[in-house]
């Protein structure tokens, strides 16, 4: 009797794949919720029709250059060689293409008959955006419960899976999801490599992750620092270490020769990095150092632009002057930057600072307002930043003892590549004044933040353990 008794209860497996599913069904709860409130939540742009959902750099990057594969495949293109200019993400069109071939017949997104963008079955994306990451999450913990405590790992784990200021990003159809399920199997990854065939491996993967997002070019640094505390000869580290740059060179060729057979021109950077200082800080510096008005700043970067077009007459209909263009402005911008450094720094420190300002809801009011004034003057906005200003400071003071507590729980080796991805991700992304650059660095950060809930748990634990 007392045998049947014991087969009835559930064993601990049993409630942890129950209580993970739950999990996974809760969220697929929220994005139908997600779904629900917005779906039918619609904005304007270029006389085209479409819903909120879709964020304004899916509408001018990734849904134009899914469906321009499609005109190249419908011209019998290779789908190798399809594609436009490199701009942005390479990867994520081209992931949204498959995803419309295989769900909807590659049918078009843009519809110019009805004026409108849709994707349609757009909800199963986000639903695999939501899956990748969970899964990510299931290999973490098959992972690091080898060396760490098995509860200390469920924590770590359902807190990446709930916080909400990376959950966020799986209703989107921003790079962020896929990335930040990228940066969940590279720490898998890491940890698991011991050979340098592990580690060429692990090299592809990390220019994978650079295909979604570029910030991840000079990532290679930071795990170098993990291979150098390997318990090994230094002649093995370094092998290692050049496995992981032969694999990520290895893709960063396969872009270029993409860009070679497509366009005629042979590289790998995106041409909105080459725009990005003159887009975000040089306009300040020009305004600052000149003590001019903001539209007269642009005015002025706008008659040198069209002076490096006349004086090289470049055409920028054609990729390689694109290219070239790009570069010269990018040449400028560095110069600007170099002739006012006080002011650099100011700026980017203001930016820098503005990033960190944790902001759980940014998906969510980029979806109900088309515009950051919108969001700006809004009642919604007066609350949430009140809010964030609270949580900010709580999750870093949190994150900051969880980082004392992981001296004695955590690996030397991993420890320095977790602080060091954390600071790697700030400094390179940080600097544009936008909170959801920072995201990459609180996926780390959340570790911390995890080991901490996970040591107050214990201490609670023992104080009603000394009350019973």
């Amino acid at each position: 009797m007392h045998y049947r008794l014991l087969n009835l209860i559930p064993n601990q497996k049993l409630i942890n794949i129950t209580f993970s599913l739950l999990l996974l069904l809760f969220s697929i709860l929220i994005a139908n919720f997600y779904f629900k409130k917005f779906e039918n939540n619609f904005f304007n742009k270029d006389n085209y029709k479409y819903s909120s959902l879709y964020q304004e750099d899916t509408i001018s990057y990734y849904f134009p250059l899914s469906d321009k594969i499609i005109n190249d495949k419908s011209e019998k293109k290779s789908f190798f060689i399809s594609g436009d200019n490199y701009i942005n993400s390479f990867l994520y069109p081209r992931i949204i293409y498959i995803f419309n071939y295989i769900f909807n017949n590659n049918e078009k997104i843009f519809n110019e008959e009805e004026n409108k963008v849709l994707l349609k079955n757009h909800e199963f994306f986000i639903y695999l955006q939501i899956l990748v990451f969970y899964f990510s999450l299931v290999f973490l913990y098959l992972t690091i419960s080898r060396n760490f405590n098995r509860n200390l790992s469920k924590v770590i784990c359902i807190f990446l899976f709930l916080n909400p200021i990376i959950f966020q990003y799986h209703l989107s159809f921003y790079t962020e999801s896929l990335f930040l399920t990228f940066l969940i199997l590279s720490i898998s990854f890491l940890l698991r490599s011991k050979n340098t065939i592990h580690f060429l491996f692990l090299g592809i993967f990390v220019g994978i992750m650079y295909m979604q997002r570029t910030i991840a070019l000079i990532y290679p640094l930071v795990i170098l620092t993990y291979i150098l505390f390997l318990n090994e000869n230094f002649s093995r580290k370094i092998l290692k270490f050049i496995s992981l740059m032969l694999g990520m060179i290895f893709i960063l060729f396969l872009i270029g020769f993409h860009n070679l057979n497509r366009a005629g021109v042979f590289y790998f950077t995106p041409t909105q990095t080459k725009l990005d200082l003159q887009r975000y800080v040089e306009h300040d510096i020009i305004r600052k150092s000149e003590k001019i008005s903001f539209l007269e700043a642009r005015k002025k970067i706008e008659n040198f632009n069209l002076d490096v077009l006349k004086n090289n007459k470049y055409d920028l209909s054609n990729e390689a002057d694109r290219i070239k263009f790009s570069s010269k402005i990018q040449e400028n911008s560095f110069k600007t930057i170099l002739e006012n450094k006080i002011i650099t720094i100011k700026i980017l420190s203001k930016n820098y600072f503005h990033s960190v300002l944790l902001n759980p809801v940014q998906i969510y009011y980029e979806t109900k307002y088309q515009t950051w004034d919108e969001y700006k003057n809004s009642s919604d906005h007066k609350f949430w930043i009140i809010i964030r200003l609270i949580i900010t400071p709580i999750f870093f003071i949190f994150s900051a003892i969880g980082l004392a507590f992981s001296i004695k729980k955590i690996d030397l080796k991993f420890n320095i590549f977790l602080f060091l991805s954390i600071s790697y991700f700030f400094v390179m992304g940080c600097w544009l004044p936008n909170t959801r650059y920072f995201t990459p660095s609180v996926l780390f950060m959340s570790i911390y933040f995890s080991i901490f809930l996970y040591e107050l748990s214990l201490y609670f634990k023992k104080k009603l353990i000394n009350l019973a």
